[in-house]
């Protein structure tokens, strides 16, 4: 009897978890991409992006490589293990993307116009960050987005 209360408890906790980290996804009900991962939204200053949500090992490895393309007003949110100088490659890319690399509240930083023929490049965080939202090449500056903007998602 214990175990099942602690269940219901714990299951609980989970979905209110998940209600505040991922309130689009919740409040969506559940929509996934078609590879499998959570969807919410993410607002840069007035330009909102659908993105995908990667935070296990695999999936945050795995990242974008491999995929044929990343339609306009789309993107992938990796919500990486620690706040820290981050360090991201276009492992197995197929087309170029901007790095906004994100701090709570605000764009902490851009890596813009980065080739897919860059594969053994590094590109680095400006600041220890733990998000960083990928988006196709050539967005921040058809949409205007600067450091400092307000983000949140």
């Amino acid at each position: 009897m214990k175990t099942r209360y602690l269940f219901i408890r714990l299951s609980l906790l989970f979905l209110v978890l998940a209600g505040l980290f991922f309130p689009s996804y919740t409040a969506a009900g559940g929509e996934l991409s078609e590879y499998g991962n959570p969807f919410t939204w993410v607002t840069l200053g007035k330009v909102r992006v659908k993105a995908e949500v990667v935070s296990s090992p695999e999936k945050l490895y795995l990242g974008l490589g491999r995929r044929p393309e990343l339609a306009e007003g789309r993107g992938m949110l990796f919500i990486l293990p620690s706040r820290e100088v981050q360090n991201f490659c276009m492992r197995d890319m197929r087309f170029g993307l901007d790095f906004i690399w994100l701090a709570p509240g605000r764009v902490a930083g851009l890596t813009r116009n980065v080739s897919p023929l860059d594969q053994e490049a590094c590109y680095c965080s400006p600041e220890p960050v733990a998000f960083v939202l990928e988006v196709p090449a050539g967005f921040c500056e058809r949409n205007g987005i600067r450091v400092g903007d307000p983000a949140t998602w």
